[in-house]
């Protein structure tokens, strides 16, 4: 049996679904909102009820983890709890137990994953800086900072610069408002009005492109794709900040076998055997990394290029 950890509304597991199904394979697709019901962890014996039936780990041929997290513990109950001190007490404990439990049910799937959850949910994007400067691939100068003084040093010393989240998180919405988490140009005049002191935040100097490019990895290929967003306003610091009335214009690529084998070490490094990657060709002729983004959306990759990913990740799964 195939095991999927995914969300409810994820298009791409939907899609891979599809191709599963299509070859009569036994999987079962677990939602973000799946209570594991009746768990029952006796050694390296794992078990639980779904609609009506006892699912067994060991009788799982591969696992994939794509989103969401694994739900061992029924928040709703903490409703019921007026405390508030209690209550965040309880909250915290849960959400500690629900991880090492987590990690126990991953561990015993780990040589038949694609991904996990907890080398996938929010992978650490400073450590991953780090680790590029000892497999020697070029990254852009980063600082991170909380002190405007020091800022401001940074971007007389780089000219142009970006801000971008320091860690992997999905945009929010709340009511009216909409919170991205995109890369944003700062300037000057941004600067002179922040506080002396504000919230530690991740900046970097503006690389120069010739185009951006996408890549999937998916078990040991790269699947990559060129963009070319750098004449379009709306797109050349961020492709993602799409331009839907005059799209950039999107072409399979292929990375030098130089820099497939960097990123290779580099993925292997933080146990990730699919992933998103996100990269610059500059002005300069050179490769410049950005970031990896485990859980990241391949469709605008596959699709463009032809690569049928969702199709080669169903393969996988029953291979």
């Amino acid at each position: 049996m195939i095991l999927i950890k995914s969300n409810g509304d994820d298009y791409s597991t939907t899609q891979v679904v599809k191709w599963l199904k299509h070859s009569n394979a036994d999987f079962l697709r677990l939602n973000d909102t799946t209570f594991l019901k009746d768990l029952k962890v006796i050694g390296n014996a794992i078990e639980f009820a779904h609609d009506g039936n006892t699912i067994s780990l060991g009788n799982v041929s591969k696992y994939w983890y794509r989103r969401g997290r694994w739900d061992t513990f029924s928040r709703r109950k903490l409703r019921n709890v007026n405390d508030k001190t209690f209550h965040g007490y309880l909250n915290y404990f849960s959400k500690e137990a629900e991880r090492d439990i987590t990690n126990t049910i991953e561990n015993s799937l780990a040589d038949r994953s694609l991904n996990q959850y907890q080398t996938s949910s929010n992978i650490n994007k400073l450590a991953v800086l780090e680790a590029c400067k000892t497999l020697n691939i070029t990254t852009p100068k980063t600082l991170i900072t909380n002190s405007k003084a020091v800022l401001k040093e940074f971007i007389i010393t780089h000219t142009e610069i970006i801000t971008k989240a320091v860690n992997n998180l999905d945009p929010n919405i709340k009511g009216d408002v909409f919170a991205d988490l995109m890369t944003k140009k700062i300037t000057l005049e941004n600067i002179d009005i922040l506080p002396d002191s504000f919230n530690v935040s991740l900046f970097q100097n503006l690389v120069a492109k010739e185009f951006e490019i996408r890549t999937f990895f998916l078990v040991d290929t790269f699947y990559s794709m060129a963009i070319f967003s750098q004449n379009d306003d709306k797109t050349k610091v961020d492709f993602r900040n799409y331009n839907m009335k005059s799209p950039n214009r999107c072409v399979p690529y292929q990375l030098p076998t130089s820099l497939e084998t960097k990123l290779r070490a580099l993925l292997e490094k933080f146990k990730l055997n699919s992933a998103s990657l996100d990269i610059i060709y500059t002005t300069e002729n050179e490769y410049s990394f950005l970031e990896i983004n485990p859980i990241g959306q391949y469709d605008m990759v596959s699709k463009p290029c032809n690569y049928f990913l969702d199709e080669k990740i169903a393969n996988y799964l029953t291979s």
